[in-house]
């Protein structure tokens, strides 16, 4: 039997590569429905889910964002599913009707933030999420680390409910290559105030203590950083913008060095690039934050101190030193296999016939 599993999204496409990627593995192994609140365009492909619009593209914004969610999850039971996929904790269920099992996929969730950082959100909202997550509408409630689960849990959420799922990394299209004479030092991902301001002084020490050093950065880069980074290195950064996921390996590849520059601890997530970094033979310099504990696990790289200079003179380290640098890459390179793609979909499969199975 192929079971019928459906899940929503605000808009397709969007940007989170793991759950697009995720779409197009499960509709090899289950008839899937794609419920989106709207679509931003077409790309003439050939679609291996069943891509539902739920709102014309042409009403405003505002609007699209308030109503999207609330058609999508009734429309998810005009398809009757088998299974429910969901992935948006701070979205209501209360449209959802069908007695079908809801697994509720918590990759980011805000809820377990640190104290300074949830007080910038709204009470209701908190209250809110916390709530969805003990619902008794949802049957499982993925979460990449263990860190995750253990904070649930102590917010009351049913141990038995919650099932770790890490990250993947696809070893087939991140693959190990020899480390590039040239000295150049890598950052891929977002550049919020948490990452973006010490990569900014990091960049800066680096620079000052080594003219020979090139960058390369690669995101959204806002333009106010764009500009800081032009005036302090010239040529010697490069910034490609915004790059798809499975373009990444070739600029990953081109570095010496990658780094994760973050000024604190958000909740014990798994930064899918520093699987991506250690996959293909790449040291990293990380600060010591929660969510650096890949890196400390498999001792693929230096863990430094929240400091710019100590980041730096951990770059310069692994750029002059060509022993350290090859033994550090061969250790992420042993340990990204334990996280390899396919063992990821294979568990999100088991676990949505289980659902299926024990309702």
């Amino acid at each position: 039997m192929v079971l019928r599993l459906a899940t929503s999204v605000a808009t397709w496409p969007f940007y989170n590569f793991r759950y697009r990627k995720l779409m197009f593995e499960l509709a090899k192994r289950f008839k899937l429905y794609v419920i989106a609140g709207s679509t931003l365009f077409r790309d003439g492909k050939d679609y291996s889910f069943k891509l539902v619009t739920v709102l014309p593209l042409r009403l405003p914004r505002q609007i699209r964002y308030r109503l999207s969610p609330l058609l999508a999850y009734t429309t998810i039971n005009a398809v009757d599913p088998d299974v429910i996929w969901l992935f948006d904790t701070p979205t209501p269920i209360f449209p959802i009707l069908k007695n079908a099992p809801i697994v509720l996929d918590c990759d980011d969730p805000r809820i377990i933030l640190p104290m300074n950082e949830l007080s910038r959100i709204s009470r209701i909202s908190l209250v809110n999420e916390l709530r969805l997550l003990k619902s008794k509408k949802i049957r499982k409630i993925v979460v990449p680390t263990w860190m995750i689960k253990d904070k649930f849990v102590k917010l009351g959420v049913d141990e038995q409910k919650i099932e770790v799922i890490p990250n993947g990394v696809d070893t087939r299209l991140f693959t190990p290559t020899p480390l590039p004479d040239e000295p150049v030092v890598l950052y891929y991902g977002t550049f919020q105030p948490h990452r973006a301001r010490l990569l900014l002084e990091v960049v800066e020490a680096v620079a000052k203590a080594r003219r020979d050093v090139k960058f390369l950065l690669v995101g959204d880069i806002p333009p106010s950083v764009k500009n800081r980074l032009h005036r302090l290195l010239g040529d010697r950064v490069e910034m490609p913008g915004f790059v798809e996921h499975d373009l990444l390996p070739s600029f990953i590849q081109r570095a010496r060095v990658c780094i994760l520059p973050q000024d604190r601890s958000l909740g014990g997530r798994l930064p899918g690039k520093l699987l991506d970094y250690m996959a293909c033979g790449r040291p990293v310099v990380a600060t010591n934050v929660d969510e650096s504990f890949p890196l400390k696990e498999s001792g693929a790289g230096i863990v430094t101190e929240v400091d710019p200079e100590a980041m730096a003179q951990a770059a310069i380290k692994l750029l002059d030193d060509d022993r350290l640098a090859e033994e550090l890459a061969e250790k992420g390179v042993e340990y990204a296999r334990k996280y390899d793609w396919d063992r990821m979909v294979d568990d999100y499969v088991r676990l949505f016939h289980q659902v299926y199975s024990d309702q």
